[in-house]
């Protein structure tokens, strides 16, 4: 499966021209979701897609790209059994588990965001008190850098900041006295404005489950002690 990014002029016929191109090399669509709407009368798609046994990425990319006002702003491989879920799903979910709210968005972040992967810092305990399967671990210094810890933000780090990992780009998020919510993404695309609102209001409905200081359940991937 592979998860494409496009751009395109939010008018009436453009989504259709752009899911004809896919088409026209061999592409299968699965899922579309609107993820922004720009002030310059653009919206941004993703498309969940497959691509035939003799087609190559390449073809994808040159086909949308033959189409004005069009731009492939990220294609990826995207795992298999992945779907787009909604935010309405998971809110129904965090709200059926009060008691492990925050871990159940958690484990729903890299599916919902695109990510690869997602974890809760603890800014006193300098390290990551919970993360998925492919959450690095962090360092002191490597946690001082995704300040400011008490606003939303989304950030670009280099290379130097996880070496082996290449750039990465990351969105975080507070999520209760001292603990972040982070997201990340190996060579992008960066987060939009609109993934952090909707993070940010999905960290907020966790927030009556997590204690001041405390978390909502044990953690998916304990840190190493």
């Amino acid at each position: 499966m592979f998860l494409l990014r496009i751009q395109m002029p939010d008018r009436s016929g453009a989504l259709g021209q752009v899911a004809t191109a896919i088409g026209s090399v061999g592409a299968d669509i699965h899922l579309i979701e609107v993820v922004d709407k720009t002030s310059s009368q653009t919206v941004i798609d993703d498309f969940l897609l497959q691509l035939s046994s003799d087609t190559l990425p390449e073809d994808l990319v040159s086909a949308c790209l033959q189409l004005e006002g069009v731009q492939v702003l990220w294609l990826s491989r995207y795992p298999d059994g992945y779907g787009i879920e909604s935010d309405v799903a998971i809110a129904s979910e965090i709200g059926d588990n009060r008691d492990r709210a925050l871990e159940v968005l958690l484990e729903r972040v890299p599916q919902v965001f695109h990510a690869q992967w997602a974890a809760v810092v603890g800014v006193q305990e300098q390290k990551i008190l919970m993360g998925t399967e492919n959450a690095p671990q962090l360092g002191a210094d490597q946690i001082a850098a995704l300040e400011p810890f008490t606003t939303e933000h989304f950030s670009e780090m280099s290379e130097a900041w996880l070496p082996g990992w290449g750039s990465v780009a990351l969105a975080v998020i507070p999520a209760g006295k001292d603990r972040l919510l982070v997201a990340a993404r190996h060579g992008g695309p960066d987060f939009l404005e609109s993934e952090l609102y909707r993070l940010h209001h999905l960290v907020r409905l966790t927030r009556g489950s997590v204690a001041d200081g405390g978390l909502a359940g044990p953690p998916t991937h304990p840190a190493d002690e």
